[in-house]
């Protein structure tokens, strides 16, 4: 399908393996893949950035440490080294900080897309969590003297703590604003009643947690409330490799699509075909749909 495609940009570093690395994984994964469940604790024990990973799956802190590649806590001896090369360099973390990546370089060409006019540029980001892509997209000099405001919507207080802290060290040009709103993400809606409908909503993480009629209900109600125009960013995880690990032993469980899956329902929600585009990240693990309404 034309309309997904695997990205290559040689611009923005993304994490692949080296033949020696992919001859390594024939034989690692599928060991990795038969340890059970009860030695969770024992990898916990391995090194504390797994141990964080593990104690906060499928949150913020969680996708933070792997973000940084466990580097929030000091490795100190050459035991904990080995764990922590052997807990951050499989697939699966690579290909979430290359997400990231992919995740931040189409914002800021959204951004771009929206800069033809000296309009306001409205940004929702729907289940927020750190707000690391959105942060880091408009934290450019050549978006400075934009009307920027942003819109960080997440249900955990906690994550709307870590966004705004992180949004505050960047400090900020006076005309960027920003918000913070504690809530569901199902309900973004009511919050853009009679105001002004964002250019950009971004929603990343999200569908991985969703079954295929809260997808479709979810990317309905964003094409309605999504500005003429507007560019919609979101993200799923595809089934990979590793993927037994990441449930049983991690505790990490999502629901995996392939990305033909999310185009038809992206195009059932209201989403014409021709301006829809779908990218993995270079380990096929990750996948972004950009879409415009």
């Amino acid at each position: 399908m034309q309309h997904i495609v695997v990205d290559h940009d040689p611009n923005i570093g993304y994490e692949t393996n080296k033949l020696s690395k992919k001859l390594f994984n024939l034989f690692f994964i599928p060991v990795l893949n038969s340890l059970p469940s009860n030695l969770r604790e024992f990898v916990k024990r391995t090194n504390k950035p797994a141990r964080d990973i593990i104690e906060n799956a499928t949150t913020h802190a969680a996708i933070e440490v792997l973000y940084q590649q466990g580097q929030l806590h000091r490795v100190r001896n050459p035991l904990q080294r080995f764990f922590h090369y052997i807990w951050f360099t499989t697939n699966n973390p690579k290909a979430i900080r290359n997400r990231l990546r992919l995740v931040e370089r189409e914002l800021v060409q959204a951004i771009h897309a929206m800069s033809t006019s000296d309009d306001e540029i409205s940004i929702l980001s729907i289940a927020s969590g750190s707000a690391r892509a959105v942060v880091e997209s408009i934290n450019k000099p050549e978006f400075w003297n934009k009307k920027i405001k942003v819109s960080f919507l997440d249900k955990s207080p906690q994550a709307l703590e870590y966004s705004k802290k992180l949004t505050i060290s960047c400090n900020f040009p006076k005309n960027y604003s920003f918000r913070w709103i504690e809530a569901l993400a199902k309900t973004f809606q009511t919050f853009y009643e009679g105001v002004g409908l964002p250019n950009i909503i971004e929603t990343v993480g999200l569908m991985d947690y969703f079954d295929d009629e809260n997808v479709e209900k979810f990317f309905f109600h964003v094409y309605t409330h999504l500005r003429p125009g507007g560019i919609f960013i979101t993200a799923n995880i595809a089934d990979n490799s590793e993927r037994k690990f990441v449930t049983n032993l991690v505790g990490w469980e999502m629901v995996y699509r392939q990305p033909e899956e999310f185009y038809e329902i992206a195009v059932r929600a209201g989403f014409r075909k021709e301006n829809i585009k779908i990218l993995l990240e270079p380990l096929k693990i990750h996948f972004v749909m950009i879409a415009k309404k």
